[in-house]
């Protein structure tokens, strides 16, 4: 169950076929658009996801926004190497 709010919520909801032949109920690949008011960050060393969306967002649980914004980057780990220049998005989600 998805809450009103969520990043989510307009996500379609698809039943594919796994390698046992079940039908599991999932969610489909989210669409991300381009980030609206991007800048630019050069990661330190020892910085977090969550410190991050803390000091940008005031709410460290918005870690998702910077991810959403390089999805070059699938390892988060990868995305924090100290020196790397990440896009920091506007913040687009008011909270519930």
């Amino acid at each position: 169950m998805l809450y009103r709010g969520s990043r989510y919520a307009g996500t379609e909801v698809i039943e594919p076929v796994n390698s046992q032949g079940e039908h599991p109920r999932v969610l489909a690949l989210r669409r991300l658009e381009p980030s609206p008011g991007v800048i630019e960050h050069v990661v330190l060393e020892g910085e977090r996801l969550d410190h991050l969306a803390h000091r940008f967002y005031d709410d460290p649980k918005k870690y998702w926004l910077l991810l959403d914004a390089n999805p070059g980057e699938l390892n988060p780990f990868e995305l924090l190497k100290p020196g790397r220049r990440i896009q920091v998005p506007r913040n687009r989600v008011v909270s519930p």
